[in-house]
């Protein structure tokens, strides 16, 4: 019994931190002048003009020769001929007559998953602390494909942990997401060996892209012994300007006489396709003690 609880919480040790390596139109779209919706408080429009000018906001008339634009602070009517392109956003985009871009990495955390998918054809390349990298596609709307590896500097390339990341979509509602995956890993054991390893999770998203709150829990697994108690995740991020968003992700491993974890704040910086994040973690639990400001985590996402 000693030998099994013993391998367990080195089981659950290894798996957690290898899952923390991982881990109206939605977005913008151009559109025909055409197209564009009359009187639709769902929708905002940027129109690009003839001298580079761009108008933003929300349509109010269309007609042969003009179309009329209100916005926060000013309503105008413009000439068909100077528009030279025309880009609809969710409404919720305009903040004070500002564009906000989509999050670019709504599908994560600073590690692990979120319940939010990829959308069929995006995906992210994504790097923490340089040695650890992956990347993810969109398969379909609901199912996404991954994989990674170490970055370990060897002469020889199979020192290093390579995984595959699949996740799917159980429910996909605009404020409300379940979804289930695994990180499914082959890492170096003993000698020349390699050992089968990972963790299968499930996970549920609560808001939007922009402000969320996501619960977690994920069973870890070597070979063909799987834990009995799973490792919890609780997390989220909240949009506040243009550029920036709070973010933050704890981990709480259960073990029976010392359960303690990982407690993670941090800020993400975002572009129209990089994220950036600056976060600091603390290991939390029995023995251990708060180090202002904690243990740094740096990591980069970029989307395609």
């Amino acid at each position: 019994m000693t030998r099994v609880s013993a391998t367990a919480r080195r089981l659950a040790i290894v798996c957690s931190v290898l899952l923390a390596v991982t881990a109206a139109p939605a977005r913008a779209q151009r559109v025909p002048l055409d197209s564009v919706r009359v009187n639709d408080t769902s929708l905002v429009y940027a129109f690009t003009l003839t001298n580079q000018t761009k108008v933003i906001g929300r349509v109010t008339r269309l007609t042969a020769d003009s179309v009329r634009v209100v916005s926060p602070s000013v309503t105008v009517s413009i000439a068909r001929s100077m528009v030279t392109a025309v880009t609809a956003y969710p409404a919720s985009s305009l903040h004070d007559g500002v564009l906000w871009p989509e999050n670019p990495h709504a599908t994560r955390l600073l590690f692990s998953p979120t319940a939010i998918p990829l959308r069929k054809g995006e995906g992210y390349f994504a790097d923490f602390w340089i040695f650890l990298a992956s990347a993810s596609v969109g398969v379909t709307d609901r199912f996404s494909l991954g994989g990674g590896m170490t970055l370990i500097p060897s002469g020889n390339i199979a020192d290093n942990v390579f995984y595959a990341l699949p996740k799917y979509a159980v429910i996909k509602r605009p404020t409300l997401n379940v979804a289930i995956g695994g990180l499914l890993a082959s890492t170096p054991w003993s000698g020349s060996t390699r050992k089968s390893l990972g963790i299968l999770y499930g996970v549920a998203t609560k808001g939007t892209r922009e402000s969320n709150l996501t619960l977690g829990a994920g069973w870890g697994y070597v070979g063909n012994s799987v834990s009995s108690k799973p490792v919890m995740t609780l997390g989220g991020q909240h949009r506040v300007s243009k550029r920036v968003a709070l973010i933050t992700e704890n981990w709480f491993v259960p073990f029976e006489s010392d359960a303690g974890g990982f407690a993670t704040y941090g800020v993400r910086f975002l572009g129209e396709k990089m994220a950036v994040d600056l976060a600091f973690g603390n290991v939390v639990g029995a023995g251990n003690h708060f180090i202002f400001p904690g243990i740094p985590l740096l990591g980069f996402a970029f989307k395609f």
